[in-house]
């Protein structure tokens, strides 16, 4: 991605991150102080509830004193009775007897008025009729509320149903379950308060607000203006809006932090490797004494989206410092088969060289996944031959048995670079290598009075005792090739016969070089 893009993107993120915590903010306050005032309304009514509850409770326990006592109707005693009922009781006016469909007497005396029984407006559970609005005819008093059960009834006040102290201004009810209100204090409008008494939850109406929750006799609901829900929202807010500027600079900062990261080396590989951008290309490798091309060393190269390339000498150690080349190692393998599976399986004598880091050398775990991939494309083990540098044979142990695996499974394995490390001879001879391949700093050196120029027989010297295959990198003259095939080197690549190339290039670099011809011996080394 390119420094302008990434730029660009974080500015927009800042933005974001500097208005979506207050946002966030304002949007929490709010549900918490609607919640807030909704577990407020219902702690409310169920208060009311409850007190309503216990005055039902003690209505019932009058007429089941009442009932269960045979009375002679109307005579002192029984009215005293009923006199005392209504004086020990709080909740009741009046207690009254019924005869015939007419009221006889009342906790007052005998009614010599022709007061009828009527017709309940609802009822609750037990049989219980509730008259909702009755102006007494005997004590003439206000409106009440009249109970009645059996033979009796009991006159109560509306306000015994609701007398709940409250913390804020509201209005709390009690209403029937099928939505009759049966009392109510405040001042909230009449569709809200009708619509309270008629279901439960928490719902706004107009510019109110209530909750309502029920038993098996009664709904009870609590009325409040929705300007209390801002009131706590605005108390909210002055706890959260700090908050929420802490929050915001704390992503800003860390917007800036990530995105500085993604503009270090390391991060932009990382991106590079995720999008695909690396490739790979492949040098040729020619047999010396035929001239026919045998294989290809695969090399991974970088080009950034922008269009300018990255070298190998600067990404592949970025690459092992930053645990990314396992990454680079898969990428490979998946181009190297993508590539070249075609024309691997109808050339069993040409092979591919993969370069293995130090790090997949001592793990090992490259082999599954490259055994997979040419297991699916059909490809022989052999013809894949694995390369590591004498950094990766630091842990002779760990990297033994890595080759041994390796050779196992068929792959050859050559030591990249011999010379420039720290190699033993002693070492070289203990590993399981098949092919040993002299570095270009020695190559250049044929034919100079140059220090290194006595290093080259040697080496080949070693690598003939060891029975081992040379390929010879970097061969860049005829002088060069000439000592080469008289020191025995039996392959070589380098800018004298080609750089490296695109698969396709390759492919027909190959076919012009070989024609129909195939190398002897590597198809008898192919098996």
């Amino acid at each position: 991605m390119q420094r302008h893009r990434i730029v660009l993107i974080a500015g927009i993120l800042a933005v974001f991150a500097t208005i979506l915590p207050l946002a966030a903010a304002v949007i929490y306050a709010r549900h918490r102080a609607v919640e807030a005032e909704r577990a407020h309304l219902v702690e409310y009514s169920d208060w009311t509830l409850r007190r309503a509850e216990r005055n039902f409770d003690r209505i019932r326990d009058v007429f089941r004193e009442l009932q269960t006592t045979r009375w002679q109707p109307c005579n002192e005693a029984h009215i005293a009775r009923m006199r005392q009922l209504a004086v020990d009781n709080q909740s009741i006016e009046e207690v009254g007897y019924f005869a015939g469909g007419k009221l006889a007497c009342t906790s007052w005396g005998v009614v010599r008025q022709n007061v009828g029984r009527g017709t309940p407006d609802t009822w609750v559970e037990g049989g219980y009729g509730l008259y909702l609005n009755v102006r007494p005819k005997v004590s003439r008093g206000g409106v009440v509320i009249a109970v009645d059960h059996g033979d009796y009834n009991t006159l109560v006040n509306h306000e015994r149903f609701v007398d709940v102290l409250t913390d804020t201004p509201m209005t709390i009810g009690i209403a029937t379950l099928d939505g009759r209100v049966v009392a109510f204090n405040g001042d909230a409008p009449s569709d809200a308060v009708a619509k309270a008494a008629a279901g439960d939850g928490f719902a706004r109406i107009g510019t109110r607000v209530f909750a309502s929750v029920h038993d098996g006799h009664f709904r009870a609901f609590a009325i409040t203006d929705r300007a209390y829900i801002q009131q706590r929202m605005e108390r909210e807010l002055w706890a959260l809006v700090p908050l929420a500027l802490l929050t915001s600079a704390l992503l800003v900062a860390l917007i800036v932090w990530t995105s500085r990261r993604r503009l270090t080396p390391e991060r932009e590989l990382e991106a590079a490797i995720r999008r695909r951008e690396l490739h790979v290309l492949y040098q040729p490798i020619m047999e010396i004494t035929t001239g026919l091309c045998v294989g290809a060393e695969a090399l991974l190269r970088w080009q950034r989206g922008d269009g300018t390339s990255v070298s190998p000498e600067v990404f592949i150690p970025l690459a092992e410092q930053h645990r990314l080349i396992e990454p680079l190692t898969d990428m490979m393998i998946g181009c190297v088969v993508a590539d070249l599976a075609d024309m691997l399986r109808r050339e069993r004598s040409v092979h591919v060289a993969i370069n293995i880091s130090a790090a997949d050398m001592q793990s090992g775990r490259f082999l599954p996944i490259l055994t997979s991939a040419l297991a699916e494309a059909g490809v022989a083990p052999r013809q894949i031959w694995l390369e590591a540098t004498e950094r990766g044979f630091m842990d002779a142990a760990a990297a033994r048995e890595t080759l041994e695996k390796a050779r196992a499974q068929g792959h050859l394995v050559a030591i990249d670079d011999f010379g420039t490390g720290y190699s033993s001879l002693a070492q070289l001879a203990a590993l399981p290598l098949d092919a040993l391949k002299i570095d270009k700093s020695f190559v250049d050196a044929i034919g100079r009075e140059a220090a290194t120029s006595v290093v080259v027989p040697h080496v080949i010297e070693i690598a003939h005792g060891l029975k081992l295959l040379i390929v010879a990198e970097g061969v860049e003259t005829r002088e060069q090739e000439a000592y080469l095939r008289a020191a025995g080197v039996g392959f070589a690549q380098g800018w004298l016969y080609a750089k490296a190339l695109p698969a396709t290039e390759f492919l027909a670099f190959r076919a012009a070089a070989n024609g129909q011809r195939v190398s002897p011996f590597l198809t008898s080394l192919a098996g």
